[in-house]
């Protein structure tokens, strides 16, 4: 798919959902006391400090991806993985007070934002796996804000929970179909019909999104195989 119709197909510029992500997780971070800041989140190694930390560190991959050097960016970490980035990348934020932090975020977000939105649409971007289409990049970061602010209890109000459920929804059945592990997604009756080899089951928007997340409550029914086949956001 291209581009265009990518972005016509989710309804709204991949970045801008970027800035709405970004602009939601700042002003609730402004907020916080220091209970706030080490209280528990749903990624069970890191308190609201470190998941921010993570976020941070997504800022220098999104920059050396404009930049061209995302494996200059691995080969410092000398990480082995994804896993260990992300665990190197916290870590060197450890020093940092909250309101440092917070700040220093911030700032690489803006711009690392602003240089995306001045890209042309059929750009691409450097990313762990060599030159990748600037659009679903940017769809699959904007994803990434979007649950880890969830992850960190980031309030989302009604007038905008239909809207941002929407768009994560026609985005993760783009990332299912780019992922081609079979899985297939209907509308029925209000509700999304996922199946995979002769298995299926009905799930509402929420219990969809969390399994393209990862986040799926462990005593949820939906058959073992087709969970495992469901995260490509996580």
């Amino acid at each position: 798919m291209d581009a265009a119709k990518l972005v016509a197909l989710i309804g709204t510029h991949p970045v801008d959902l970027m800035d709405r992500e970004a602009q939601r997780i700042d002003r609730f971070h402004t907020g916080l006391d220091d209970a706030g800041w080490a209280a528990p989140t749903r990624c069970d190694a890191w308190d609201r400090r470190q998941l921010l930390a993570h976020l941070a560190a997504i800022e220098d991959y999104i920059r050396a991806g404009l930049d061209g050097t995302v494996a200059e960016l691995f080969a410092r970490s000398g990480a082995d993985g994804h896993h260990d980035f992300n665990d190197w990348g916290v870590r060197q934020r450890d020093g940092l007070a909250p309101a440092d932090l917070l700040a220093a975020w911030r700032a690489a977000s803006e711009d690392n934002r602003r240089r995306l939105h001045d890209l042309p649409l059929e750009s691409t971007v450097d990313t762990s796996v060599g030159p990748y289409p600037f659009v679903p990049q940017a769809y699959y970061l904007a994803s990434e804000l979007a649950i880890h602010a969830d992850d960190a209890w980031v309030p989302v109000t009604a007038g905008e929970r239909t809207g941002r459920t929407r768009w994560r929804s026609r985005f993760a059945r783009v990332a299912l179909a780019e992922a081609d592990r079979g899985v297939t997604v209907e509308d029925v009756a209000g509700r999304l019909l996922v199946g995979l080899d002769g298995e299926a089951a009905a799930v509402d928007d929420a219990d969809f999104l969390a399994a393209t997340a990862g986040r799926l409550r462990p005593d949820h029914p939906l058959p073992p195989k087709l969970r495992a086949a469901l995260v490509v956001l996580a």
